[in-house]
């Protein structure tokens, strides 16, 4: 009896050994902007395994908690939704797999190479040059000012891009936000077209309107790759696709769950294309009709 109630006794032990084995598996959200709870909705439609849920809602405090709780019982995963929750990963989680989507400054965190795979919080460069010809087709000279840091990669592709499109780039790049003024005033005279990726080393709540204004001022358009920046003032955008990106984060991350390599360790999502009606009047430009019905009208 004794023999049949041990062996009964290590079955249950081997039964649970997957449960108590289960590697920890963490999704973490910046804050409550609603396109990071689209990702993350789209994300949890998809994942096939359990984790954790946490949101940091945009504040320090959050993140040190988490932070600190991470560090006392690391994951194995830490899928990341925008830039807050990927700076907190890096800082906290220095072992873990890091998969993260709609955070621009994930290029400047320098991940692993080994441990870090990622949807690219704009579409393809190639969709986007795409849509700037459809969109602006007599715009030649597209010009924007980028931190390399951040945005190198997307620079070099639309560069060479660019004669099989039909325009020349000026892309000057900046290491310092107060070296903003100055290359603004240097490159406007010389474009037609702005482009303003969600770069977080040129792009932040001051410097927004100010090249807004001085684009506005000379009559410049801006084309985005981030759906507030179209909302606040560009007249028009070509927006990574929340469902899209959401659906790419949870293969990313069932790969990553289960130690198996992805052939891609950035995925560029769908794309959606959005114009600003209000600054289109405002600018005396027209779409025609069929572009129209290609794009989110926003009023």
């Amino acid at each position: 009896m004794k023999g049949r109630a041990a062996f009964g006794f290590m079955g249950l032990i081997l039964l649970s050994l997957p449960a108590l084995l289960q590697a920890r598996v963490v999704l973490v959200v910046s804050s409550q902007e609603p396109y990071y709870l689209e990702v993350a909705a789209g994300f949890k439609k998809s994942f096939a395994g359990a984790f954790e849920e946490y949101n940091l809602r945009g504040l320090e405090d959050e993140v040190r908690k988490l932070g600190q709780d991470l560090q006392a019982n690391p994951p194995k995963l830490v899928i990341v939704v925008g830039n807050i929750a990927a700076k907190m990963a890096k800082e906290y989680c220095p072992d873990a797999t890091v998969v993260y989507a709609a955070a621009g400054n994930a290029a400047g965190l320098k991940f692993s190479e080994r441990k870090a795979l990622g949807v690219s919080d704009s579409p393809a460069v190639s969709k986007i040059a795409d849509s700037l010809k459809l969109l602006f087709p007599a715009s030649t000279r597209i010009g924007l000012i980028y931190n390399p840091q951040y945005v190198n990669k997307e620079v070099i592709d639309l560069q060479n891009l660019s004669a099989r499109q039909g325009f020349s780039v000026k892309a000057i790049p900046v290491t310092e936000i107060k070296q903003i003024p100055t290359t603004l005033s240097q490159l406007l005279p010389n474009i037609d077209l702005y482009l303003m990726f969600n770069d977080p080393g040129v792009i932040n709540s001051d410097t927004f309107p100010f090249i807004f204004l001085a684009c506005f001022q000379k009559k410049i358009p801006i084309f985005a790759t981030n759906l507030s920046m179209v909302k606040n003032g560009a007249i028009a955008g070509l927006i990574a696709d929340s469902a899209s990106v959401g659906q790419e984060l949870a293969r990313l991350s069932n790969l990553a769950v289960q130690d198996k390599a992805s052939r891609e360790k950035i995925i560029y999502p769908e794309g959606k294309l959005y114009l600003n009606q209000k600054i289109a009047t405002a600018s005396n430009i027209t779409f025609p009709q069929q572009v129209k019905d290609k794009a989110t009208i926003l009023q």
